[in-house]
C-alpha cells in the first residue's frame, strides 16, 4: 500500500482548521486507480491533535524508566505463550522494550513497549501516535483504522495476505503499547490487549 506522506495530511487538517467559515466534513482521498481510499476527519484530528500536543509537551518533562523499570512491566507470559527473546534499549532516546512470544509453530505475539517520557519518548510518542490520529484506509492487501479501544485512541492495522494483524494504543496515558499477532485474527488480539495493564 502506498503511504501518504504525512506532511501532507498535517497541512490539509491545518488548512481545513484555518477556513472557519465552511463546515468542517471528512475528507476522502483516492489515488490514482481508484482502489485506495484515506478518510480524515479533520474535526475529530484538529480536538484530538491540540489535547495530543499538550500530552507531548508534559511527557517531554517527565523522567524516562530505566532499562529495568521497563523490563518489570512486559509480562512473562501472553495468550498461554511464554515470554522469549526479551530486549530492551534505548531507540532514538527513549527506551523501549520488545519480546515475542510463540503460541505455536505459525501463531505468534510481539509487544512492544515505549515509555514515552522524557524529550525522546516524547518524540517517539509524536512520530508513532500522534501522526496516525483519524487516518483510515483499506486496499486489497492492507487496512490501517483508528479506532477507541480502552477508553483511548488506538491504530488497527491488517495485513490480509499475511495474516498479521497490529493493534497500538497509548496505555496509562504515558507507554505506547504495539501488540503483533501473526495468524492471530483482530479480535483474539484485543482480547489479549485488554489484559494487558501497562502504568
Amino acid at each position: 500500500m502506498k503511504k501518504m506522506p504525512v506532511l501532507f495530511f498535517l497541512s490539509s487538517l491545518l488548512f481545513l482548521a484555518c477556513n472557519n467559515d465552511k463546515p468542517k466534513e471528512a475528507i476522502i482521498i483516492t489515488d490514482k486507480e481508484g482502489k485506495e481510499k484515506v478518510t480524515i476527519d479533520p474535526s475529530h484530528s484538529m480536538d484530538a491533535m491540540q489535547a495530543m500536543q499538550q500530552r507531548k509537551e508534559e511527557l517531554a518533562a517527565m523522567t524516562p524508566l530505566t532499562p529495568d523499570e521497563l523490563k518489570a512491566l512486559v509480562p512473562e507470559e501472553l495468550m498461554g505463550g511464554l515470554r522469549t527473546d526479551m530486549d530492551v534499549n534505548s531507540a532514538m532516546g527513549a527506551t523501549v522494550a520488545n519480546a515475542d512470544y510463540i503460541i505455536k509453530d505459525s501463531i505468534k505475539l510481539k509487544l512492544e513497549i515505549v515509555d514515552c517520557a522524557g524529550p525522546g519518548g516524547a518524540g517517539m510518542f509524536g512520530m508513532q501516535y500522534l501522526n496516525m490520529f483519524d487516518i483510515n484506509s483499506d486496499d486489497e492487501d492492507e487496512y490501517v483504522k483508528t479506532i477507541e479501544f480502552k477508553g483511548v485512541k488506538a491504530i488497527e492495522n491488517c495485513k490480509k495476505k499475511r495474516n498479521r494483524c497490529t493493534l497500538a494504543w497509548l496505555s496509562g496515558n504515558r507507554y505506547l503499547v504495539s501488540l503483533r499477532g501473526d495468524n492471530v485474527g483482530m479480535d483474539a488480539l484485543k482480547d489479549v490487549a485488554k489484559g494487558l495493564d501497562i502504568k
